[in-house]
């Protein structure tokens, strides 16, 4: 009963009342369409924009205000989850065999380094290594969602990490640890615990990466009006 150019009408009339997320938009024309059909249904004389008042006005004084805020709150509570899930799975068969590879490669590391500063210029040099690489990683990803041209929250949790190399380097720099005479005395534990935060850092970004990836096939997917073609 509806046409394709009240179909797309429902879309402004989203957008008009504060939806402008796409993937949001497209669960609400369908939501409204189904509906506006069976009051038409039900009374045949109602037009096609008396049908949607009347719809609409089921939603109450907020408006699509609580969908929003509800879609938002399940899209970050699932981004969590699905990015901490891959992140464990580094600590499974078998991706453990290369985290476990790479944390006795640096421990390796740590028992070669016996000269004053030797462990601690390394630990700086790596860590700086991983946020360089957490940068550029950002880059990419900013390239791989440039085709999305409209806003989606099914999206928005792509920039968001489980841990990130910032965080390091403001402690790393900011405490003792990178002193003078601490760096001079670091004990082959401190070594280890501060490689083993830095390799938690690494494996946090190849799982993000992961998470990006499956994020945007589903998006393609699932919304493709939303990507340029």
């Amino acid at each position: 009963m509806i046409t394709d150019a009240q179909y797309e009408s429902l879309f402004a009339f989203c957008k008009k009342h504060y939806v402008h997320y796409y993937d949001v938009q497209v669960e609400l024309v369908d939501h409204l369409s189904e509906a506006i059909e069976e009051k038409m249904k039900e009374n045949p004389k109602l037009s096609f924009e008396e049908a949607l008042d009347n719809v609409y006005a089921g939603f109450g004084v907020k408006g699509f205000a609580d969908i929003v805020a509800t879609r938002m709150e399940m899209v970050s509570k699932k981004g969590r989850q699905e990015k901490w899930k891959l992140f464990f799975s580094y600590f499974t068969l078998p991706k453990i065999a290369m985290t476990v590879c790479l944390y006795a490669a640096l421990l390796l590391m740590g028992q070669w380094l016996t000269q004053d500063y030797q462990s601690g210029i390394f630990l700086s040099v790596l860590g700086l290594a991983v946020f360089v690489f957490e940068v550029l990683y950002m880059i990419k990803l900013n390239r791989l969602f440039k085709s999305q041209r409209k806003p989606m929250i099914y999206t928005s949790e792509r920039f968001s990490g489980v841990i990130h190399s910032g965080f390091f380097i403001q402690i790393f720099f900011s405490s003792s640890i990178f002193d003078y005479a601490e760096v001079k005395q670091m004990s082959f534990v401190a070594y280890a615990l501060i490689s083993l935060f830095i390799l938690m850092i690494f494996i946090s970004i190849l799982a993000h990466r992961d998470f990006a990836k499956e994020l945007h096939r589903k998006a393609i997917n699932q919304y493709p009006k939303a990507f340029a073609s």
